[in-house]
């Protein structure tokens, strides 16, 4: 931080001390409600004359999506494979249905909704792609996400993994099983792998640590335009909170979908990321 900068920021804070105790003395001096009443201006007054101290809101980087047309997906229950039994995998699939929403070209369906035709299709979960496509077709959806859990720890450093892969509707309706390994090690030599291209899938995986630096500067990207940085913890409250921490990591995940679908599909990505570039900072 310059000179220029620090001066600024000093005076701004002197300038607070000097307010509140001008309007705590005000107060006590008397009991007179004029005096009160001149204390709360005088706060007012000088508070809204030091606006320019309050630091300016961020924009959110958001995400688009690689598509001609606007897309529909749906996102089923996620499995929990990290060990600890306080996943709430319910909650976890919601902070997907969020992230996914806010995709420009995209649409995600309530995770009731999901859950409404699964009963009444008579499935508890998603075994094999011919299930897949039929949950699709009942929804109107033009995608599926699944997903499985396979970290986390929700005390400081905070730590979040998942696998997650994205059925795309139109592919063929082959009865193959749909293996939690695969999801938690999507690779080539992955059995079934051939399958799965023809099939039309986008797989991930994460594990985010907020001991990595790596994390940290994705974290602090994903805050700024999410947090009042005027706030007292402002974006370091996604440090501490896991349930703001899975929300950034669900949406990394999508973000890697989506680049995962432009690389399937042989969609150029601004500077190698499914990110809407934001015109207004060029």
């Amino acid at each position: 931080m310059n000179r220029p900068q620090t001066s600024v920021l000093l005076a701004c804070v002197l300038a607070r001390v000097v307010v509140a105790r001008l309007a705590a003395f005000a107060a006590l001096r008397t009991a007179r409600a004029s005096q009160a009443l001149l204390a709360l201006l005088l706060m007012s007054v000088v508070s809204t004359s030091l606006g320019g101290c309050a630091k300016p809101l961020a924009r959110p980087i958001v995400l688009r999506a690689p598509y001609d047309t606007e897309r529909v997906w749906a996102i089923v229950p996620f499995a929990n494979e990290s060990g600890v039994s306080q996943v709430d995998v319910m909650a976890v699939a919601d902070k997907f249905v969020s992230e996914v929403e806010g995709v420009e070209g995209l649409r995600c369906l309530p995770l009731n909704r999901t859950l409404a035709a699964m009963k009444s299709l008579g499935m508890t979960n998603v075994r094999d792609l011919q299930q897949a496509y039929t949950l699709m077709r009942t929804l109107q959806a033009d995608g599926l996400v699944l997903g499985t859990v396979t970290d986390w720890d929700p005390y400081k450093p905070l730590r979040f993994g998942a696998a997650v892969e994205v059925i795309s509707a139109g592919g063929p309706g082959q009865n193959r099983a749909l293996d939690l390994n695969e999801l938690t090690m999507p690779t080539a030599e992955t059995p079934g792998g051939a399958e799965t291209a023809r099939a039309e899938i986008s797989q991930a995986s994460r594990i985010l640590d907020g001991r990595s630096n790596e994390t940290l500067i994705e974290l602090e990207r994903y805050a700024l335009g999410r947090s009042d940085p005027n706030s007292a913890l402002g974006p370091k409250a996604y440090e501490i909170r896991i349930d703001l921490f899975t929300r950034f990591g669900a949406w990394i995940l999508t973000r890697d979908l989506l680049e995962q679908e432009a690389a399937r599909l042989g969609v150029p990505l601004p500077a190698g990321r499914a990110e809407k570039v934001d015109e207004s900072a060029e």
